[in-house]
């Protein structure tokens, strides 16, 4: 089990007190940038036309609000105690257990910086046919590494 009563500079081991904790816009921003995924654009797309587009809105909607449902439950609960996610994931299977989020966030970070950054290429090349797609994924690399290392991790 986490030690929860020691301190912690960097909170990995401890709560997150209140007084250090992501402001409320903040955690919004966070969590509606789920919503940005360029990725559910081509998922949409598909299942339109495999489906319909009638039951792709459905279960869009449905799968949007069981998602808020779920992680209305666990941000609330997060916001009560300070626990972070690899913390939560520590109280509940244990200190090997919580490799496990690290690994859903190693996989989900590779899986959108792989498909959205082809999906931004492909449009970008689009518009300026002029460059091969090895120079247009270069540019997005070029551009979105130093978002990533800088202002927006923070």
């Amino acid at each position: 089990m986490a030690n929860l009563s020691s301190p912690d500079p960097d909170f990995t081991r401890s709560p997150v007190p209140s007084s250090a904790r992501m402001p409320r816009f903040g955690l919004t921003m966070a969590w509606w940038s789920v919503c940005s995924a360029m990725f559910w654009l081509g998922v949409a797309a598909t299942l339109a036309i495999n489906y319909g587009t009638l039951n792709t809105l459905a279960g869009l909607a449905l799968s949007a609000f069981c998602y808020a449902l779920i992680n209305g439950v666990l941000v609330r609960h997060a916001i009560s105690t300070g626990l972070s996610v690899g913390l939560f994931s520590q109280t509940l299977l244990g200190r090997s257990g919580a490799a496990l989020a690290t690994l859903i966030f190693f996989a989900t970070a590779l899986y959108y910086g792989v498909f959205e950054g082809s999906v931004i290429a492909v449009a970008i090349q689009g518009y300026f046919p002029s460059l091969s797609l090895n120079q247009v994924y270069l540019l997005v690399v070029l551009y979105s590494v130093p978002l990533v290392l800088g202002s927006v991790q923070r």
